[in-house]
């Protein structure tokens, strides 16, 4: 089965939760045979009792559990592990098991591991896997979320410093120019610049583009909060956010070995270093 697992928050404002889930099987979903959804829930005050109140013990031992179970139950084909919601104090784990197994042993054998947890678990039937596609599955704003935790970890992968303010360019796509031009200038209200507005006649659907720019930090908490705004924006005048880009802000450790790489790429640069290196040895044993 297909496996693309993403993390994001949801804030209904009653109480914030995160939402791990492989969203990947949405294409699949449902999965024929597995119609009984299982959720496993935990009370994570047992779990830091376990930890000896060490919150990142606590999250270890959680997903030491979390990888056994659904490593256990997927390789005997008893169910399809889903993904998790964590809010507070609780963690509940969600599966769709196979109608003809009884996995109820299968958990039980595995939770002896791990004495200390307290947990309980509940069935129902939902062969249309509506809990997966209608209550757990991102919502547009959260699927923006997605690709923002996506893109910060593979810059700060490639050693940007998301904390550095820059110049970050958005763009909005409207399916007229009445919205475009009204979100154009609550946007500059709310201090961002025009980069480009116009009609790209080779699109049908949102043919006005809308490119706005402001200087702000990648750190998550404030690309998720400048997104919202301007999702927000623009759904409210018929139009779509369609993402954002930047130049990478390299910590010294980076901008040192993205400067070999491109000195190396250059045949009579290596050329010249290995000749001075040569004379250098040659130098030396002199």
């Amino acid at each position: 089965m297909t496996e693309d697992w993403n993390l994001f928050e949801r804030n209904d404002g009653i109480e914030p939760m995160m939402i791990f889930m492989n969203t990947g099987l949405k294409e699949t979903a449902p999965v024929a045979g597995f119609s009984r959804l299982i959720a496993v829930i935990f009370n994570m005050y047992s779990l830091w009792d376990a930890a000896g109140n060490s919150s990142k013990g606590a999250q270890d031992l959680f997903y030491s559990l979390e990888d056994r179970l659904m490593r256990r139950m997927q390789d005997a084909e008893l169910a399809v592990y889903v993904g998790r919601i964590s809010v507070q104090n609780k963690m509940e784990l969600y599966f769709y098991a196979d109608e003809s197994e009884d996995w109820e042993p299968k958990l039980r054998e595995i939770m002896v591991d791990f004495p200390s947890f307290r947990y309980y678990s509940s069935v129902k039937e939902d062969a249309d896997w509506s809990f997966y596609r209608e209550v757990m599955y991102p919502r547009p704003l959260e699927e923006q979320w997605m690709r923002n935790a996506k893109i910060s970890y593979a810059l700060i992968q490639h050693g940007d410093r998301a904390e550095m303010v820059r110049v970050v360019e958005h763009w909005l796509h409207f399916a007229s120019k009445i919205g475009m031009d009204e979100v154009k200038s609550k946007a500059r209200e709310l201090g961002y610049q025009v980069v480009n507005a116009e009609k790209d006649t080779s699109k049908t659907k949102y043919p006005y583009v809308l490119q706005l720019s402001k200087r702000h930090a990648l750190d998550l908490p404030t690309i998720n909060a400048v997104t919202k705004e301007l999702f927000a924006l623009t759904d409210k005048a018929g139009g779509v956010y369609d993402g954002w880009g930047t130049n990478l802000k390299l910590k010294l450790p980076a901008k040192l070995r993205f400067a070999l790489i491109k000195f190396f790429k250059k045949r009579w640069y290596l050329i010249l270093f290995l000749v001075i290196l040569i004379i250098l040895s040659i130098g030396f044993r002199l």
